[in-house]
């Protein structure tokens, strides 16, 4: 069935122009990997806040109120490129084992930003309010932090597998 779609999809008249220009994926790579950055960037410096072992001047709502809309942000840029990318090459990305672990994970660690972040906007203390709170966090904190870097590494086996 996925196979099937992969065919048509590499078929159709806009794959086809994507796969033909030869300067498309080069830049649709290029503006992925930035917004990989910014999503990495942003999450690391907010899960060592949770962990308690980055950003000791800033609150955690600060932190998460100045992170947050560049991680939104560059989760659609990546949806969007990464759509286009799958659109240009669509068995390597949908036939992929790790492509599909990777996108689980996406979900997972986005969730985690959730939960995070929700709390915040009724309490911006909500976090630091109870010994049990402080441990959820940090356990929030590490979870994501390995979730985030295991996408990047399921997102480069994409290549090799």
């Amino acid at each position: 069935m996925i196979s099937e779609f992969c065919d048509w999809l590499a078929a159709t008249p806009l794959s086809q122009a994507f796969q033909d220009a030869s300067w498309f994926v080069p830049l649709v790579q290029t503006v992925h990997i930035m917004s990989i950055a910014v999503v990495m960037t942003s999450v690391g410096m907010i899960d060592f806040k949770l962990l308690g072992i980055g950003g000791r001047t800033q609150s955690l709502d600060g932190m998460v109120s100045s992170f947050m809309p560049w991680i939104w942000t560059a989760l659609v840029i990546l949806l969007i490129t990464g759509t286009l990318l799958t659109i240009t090459e669509p068995s390597r990305e949908l036939m992929n084992a790790a492509f599909r672990i990777k996108m689980v994970m996406v979900a997972c660690a986005a969730s985690m930003l959730l939960i995070v972040q929700r709390p915040l906007r009724r309490d911006a203390h909500y976090w630091e309010m109870s010994t049990r709170r402080r441990r959820a966090a940090r356990a929030i904190g590490a979870a994501c932090l390995l979730l985030v870097v295991s996408i990047v590494v399921a997102g480069r086996w994409i290549a090799y597998i």
